[in-house]
């Protein structure tokens, strides 16, 4: 029985669903959290929902794991929902395992998750424990490396010590704090224009209510703190393209990786961020292409950028007839 407790979000994909419950549930966690929300206004989410709940109810049947349920009447959003259902999590454990309905996670994974929760649960600087790489090498000398955790979140880990600086509309944070955090990263004028634009996007609606991952990454900059990357890849992304929240297109990065053993872990001698690591990683998801651009270029861009944040343009300055 995995002693780790999980927590599963899910919403109306039953398909997506049945594959995560069979691999979580072939791991017989004593411990089960899930979250599911609820319908949408004027979109016959009910039906769904309902062939969801009997999929985790036969799922769970005459098994021994402990199962708790936040079953939310009206829709939170896939901003709001995830922030409800972790900060739910987290009132009830300490530290534990946490999986989206569209990622399978690799069977290593679990065991994974559990040792690297318990070897760093007192070390303040570690905030998340991920299971996705798209990495073209492998970065280090141990099974895992430090990052400064700008990666995909979809199944991972974390400690109630980590999530307790999460605020989904961050107030109180400004782009100048924002921008000196990343610069101690390491982190270029690219990279620090665009988190600071995200920033922005989160203090005017949340993203349009549709993030909670960017403001958890931005708590653990702010906070100084690192994050665990496998160098193996421990979970398939499978919403990317088919009914997705924010459908990335066919081909992208993150969609559909194979999954690959890890066991039995080998710590890296080193705990230092590998930054290079993570500024391929930005630039082949969140800015690919800009890797390569020259000063001027970069430069040009900013300017661009701020002209059109003072003068409130959207889009290109000459618009297509």
């Amino acid at each position: 029985m995995l002693e780790t407790p999980v927590l599963i979000i899910n919403f109306n994909r039953p398909d997506f669903t049945q594959k995560v419950m069979g691999v979580v549930m072939e791991q017989s966690p004593k411990e089960l959290y899930l979250f599911q929300d609820g319908p949408r206004v004027g979109r016959n989410d009910e039906p769904r929902l309902e062939e969801v709940r009997n999929i985790i109810k036969d799922a769970t049947a005459g098994t021994n794991s402990h199962v708790h349920t936040y079953f939310s009447d009206t829709n939170l959003g896939c901003g709001p929902g995830p922030a409800a259902a972790l900060s739910w999590f987290f009132s009830n454990v300490e530290a534990g395992i946490i999986i989206e309905d569209d990622a399978v996670p690799h069977p290593d994974f679990f065991p994974y998750a559990t040792q690297l929760l318990e070897r760093y649960r007192n070390d303040d600087s570690v905030k998340a424990i991920g299971s996705m790489n798209v990495d073209k090498q492998q970065w280090g000398d141990g099974s895992y490396y430090f990052s400064m955790m700008n990666r995909n979140l979809c199944a991972w880990a974390s400690w109630r010590r980590a999530w307790q600086f999460f605020d989904i509309r961050l107030p109180k944070t400004s782009r100048r704090d924002l921008s000196i955090a990343l610069r101690n990263y390491g982190c270029g004028l690219l990279e620090r224009e665009y988190w600071c634009d995200r920033l922005d996007e989160v203090h005017k609606d949340g993203i349009d209510n549709s993030s909670w991952d960017m403001q958890f990454f931005m708590s653990i900059w702010l906070q100084h703190g690192k994050g665990i990357i496998p160098n193996s890849n421990l979970s398939s992304n499978i919403g990317t393209i088919v009914e997705a929240t924010h459908p990335l297109g066919s081909g992208n990065i993150i969609d559909n990786i194979p999954t690959k053993p890890i066991l039995p872990l080998i710590h890296p001698s080193s705990e230092e961020i590998v930054g290079e690591a993570d500024r391929q990683f930005h630039f082949l998801y969140f800015q690919p292409g800009r890797s390569k651009w020259k000063k001027k270029d970069i430069y040009k861009y900013l300017i661009n950028n701020r002209l059109k944040k003072i003068l409130g343009h959207k889009g290109p300055w000459r618009k297509r007839r």
